[in-house]
């Protein structure tokens, strides 16, 4: 079996994470998304959502490892059986990191659209941290989840950048309400239009709670380098326009004024591919 994360129909190596690919690429049968439990993409992936299991709070940090087999149960669970009532409840994430650190990505990433965060899935990456019932997370999950959203983010790791993502985050504390431009007070959402980053699953809805993903993923995306930018502020827009127009500045410098960038603050393939070829391998590095 190779391993990878399933990305527009191939696998890619992920170094220092050990990924489980899908049941239709050399994973075991369980590894797969319900037919229900998703839709085909039809717009690109700009946001990451994290989520746990359990969503509880407090969530007490657990040293080490724990026995793996908590992600089987939770894809299985995500089968689109019949909960109870006769109804059948989908609900899914791309990918699920078990207690020991193992991911398993039961999903196309770019392709595959899971219902995990309502109306924001089809610009959303879902990822799934498993918790215990106490609200409890290991070390190993919380580690392996960091170094996942690293190499997936323009986060300067080595082999970082697999989607057009910045290293970006909403500045904490959590201030238990979800992002203004994700969710009213009244309770109406967004599509996600314009908020690019890594957003909790309690960013994007008030009807989750602290523990949805917790703060122990974010100090850790902080220590990575992580940006945290006040989203409900507007400073991700303030910020991505002053450095797209640092960017068509350098590049008119060099003599590159073939495309410039639209300056609208809202960073995507375009912003970020003219970062890396101007030389910054993080977003927040153009200044």
């Amino acid at each position: 079996m190779t391993a990878g994360l399933l990305l527009d129909g191939r696998l890619v190596a992920t170094p220092g994470v050990t990924v489980i690919p899908p049941a239709s690429h050399g994973g075991p049968a369980w590894n797969r998304l319900h037919p229900g439990d998703f839709t085909t993409r039809m717009l690109p992936v700009s946001a990451i959502v994290l989520h746990t299991t359990g969503g509880h709070w407090p969530q007490p940090v657990m040293p080490g490892a724990g026995k793996p087999g908590h992600a089987r149960q939770i894809l299985e669970m995500w089968s689109g059986a019949d909960r109870g009532g006769g109804d059948k409840v989908h609900s899914a994430a791309q990918c699920v990191v078990d207690f020991d650190g193992t991911v398993y990505c039961a999903a196309d990433f770019l392709r595959d659209a899971a219902f995990h965060a309502q109306l924001i899935n089809g610009r959303a990456l879902g990822i799934e941290m498993c918790t215990l019932p106490n609200g409890s997370i290991y070390e190993a999950t919380l580690e392996a989840t960091a170094a996942l959203v690293a190499l997936l983010t323009w986060s300067g790791a080595p082999g970082a950048g697999l989607l057009a993502i910045p290293a970006q985050m909403p500045r904490g504390p959590y201030r238990n309400q979800p992002l203004r431009r994700l969710e009213t007070p009244a309770g109406v959402q967004s599509d996600g239009r314009g908020v690019v980053g890594v957003i909790g699953h309690r960013d994007q809805t008030g009807r989750r709670g602290r523990g949805d993903p917790g703060d122990a993923l974010s100090q850790r995306l902080a220590a990575l380098g992580f940006e945290g930018v006040d989203y409900d502020g507007g400073e991700d827009l303030e910020l991505g326009r002053a450095r797209q127009a640092r960017l068509n500045e350098l590049d008119a410098k060099a003599g590159n004024t073939f495309r410039p960038l639209v300056v609208d603050g809202i960073v995507g393939p375009a912003s970020l591919s003219t970062a890396r070829r101007l030389g910054f391998a993080r977003w927040r590095d153009v200044s």
